[in-house]
């Protein structure tokens, strides 16, 4: 059984996701958290925020005379496996400065994400998934694995899923997943990002935790939805220095926790958070419904190397939902997505399907 016969991972699979995490995080909030369960304004503004992400979808009426993407002939198979070799030895490289292991380590965990990492990351995020679209070969999931595995000792969950998650939604574009391998390989992913998040949990010297793996799920995407609640009241206030702070210096996740709970953490607010901080409801329109017509433009793309591009930009898009859009290396695989769809603009027909 080929899964393909479905499209599976159209955009529309972030609403999904985003309805999933709100079902989640209200187990959560009513079992680990809080005396009450999430705020009824905090589930309208997500539905809210579907709606938008949806109206951006539907505005997409193009049909797409998709062919093979050029201006790419210099990707040579030597070339991006020579890239992705590069990206492991960076990455082995940054463990070795940092000093040892920083998913057993919370101090080192801290420190974890440095410059190296930050090139490390995403050149090998692209160049495998590149790799794997155009010159798919068994032997190169090997390097997706080993991927997987040298960027896991990190100690953060969300690299493995964008790595594992985005080799996924490449092959299966690529029609190289059969039901079984399907099944197996998102058991994989779930395991591991449940295993990293509960290791580092544990690493935490000054906290105890008693929550099991499972649990844990369900206590963080609580927890997360209880800082979006708090973010409501105080929607609009900081007048865009999220934004900013995200393509200059700074941590907005620790931004957030200062501004909203008044505490030097690191907070995750949900794809939804830092926008509503800066711009309130209307800023989350606007995202939300730029986020669905960029999605609803890639999808019409999904060809070649573009495949690749898309399965990066979908999975990340999807972790957003948890992290916020707070990266500045995802931004920037967002552009390598505006790029991709300049170089296929003369092979867009602008009648409505």
């Amino acid at each position: 059984m080929n899964l393909k016969e479905t499209d599976l991972f159209q955009p529309l699979i972030v609403v999904v996701a985003i309805l999933a995490f709100l079902a989640m995080g209200y187990i959560g909030s009513f079992n680990y958290r809080f005396e009450d369960p999430l705020d009824l304004e905090v589930i309208l503004t997500i539905l809210f925020a579907c709606l938008a992400f949806m109206a951006g979808l539907a505005i997409v009426k193009f049909k797409v005379k998709v062919e093979n993407i050029k201006k790419t002939d210099f990707l040579s198979e030597k070339l991006l496996v020579i890239c992705v070799l590069i990206a492991l030895i960076l990455q082995a490289v940054n463990l070795i400065l940092i000093g040892g292991i920083p998913l057993f380590n919370s101090v080192l965990k801290s420190n974890a994400t440095t410059n190296i990492w930050r090139v490390a990351y995403p050149l090998f995020l692209i160049m495998i998934n590149v790799l794997l679209a155009k010159y798919y070969d068994r032997k190169y999931l090997l390097l997706v694995v080993l991927g997987a595995v040298i960027f896991a000792l990190n100690g953060y969950r969300t690299s493995v899923l964008g790595i594992l998650a985005s080799a996924f939604i490449t092959l299966y574009y690529l029609g190289r997943i059969s039901k079984k391998v399907g099944i197996a390989f998102v058991a994989a992913i779930i395991i591991t990002v449940m295993a990293i998040g509960y290791i580092a949990s544990q690493s935490i010297a000054t906290q105890q935790w008693t929550l099991n793996p499972i649990e844990l799920v369900f206590y963080r995407a609580g927890f997360t939805l209880e800082v979006f609640e708090r973010i409501l009241p105080l929607a609009g206030t900081t007048h865009g220095h999220i934004l900013s702070m995200i393509f200059s210096s700074g941590s907005p996740r620790t931004f957030v926790g200062q501004y909203v709970l008044s505490d030097n953490v690191c907070l995750t607010s949900t794809l939804f958070g830092p926008v509503m901080l800066d711009f309130g409801l209307i800023g989350l329109a606007v995202q939300m419904l730029f986020m669905g017509l960029f999605l609803g433009m890639m999808d019409k793309i999904k060809k070649g190397i573009g495949i690749g591009i898309y399965s990066i930009i979908l999975t990340h898009t999807l972790i957003w939902i948890e992290t916020g859009p707070t990266d500045i290396m995802i931004w920037f695989l967002y552009l390598i997505g505006f790029v991709l769809i300049a170089i296929n603009f003369t092979h867009i027909n602008l009648n409505k399907d």
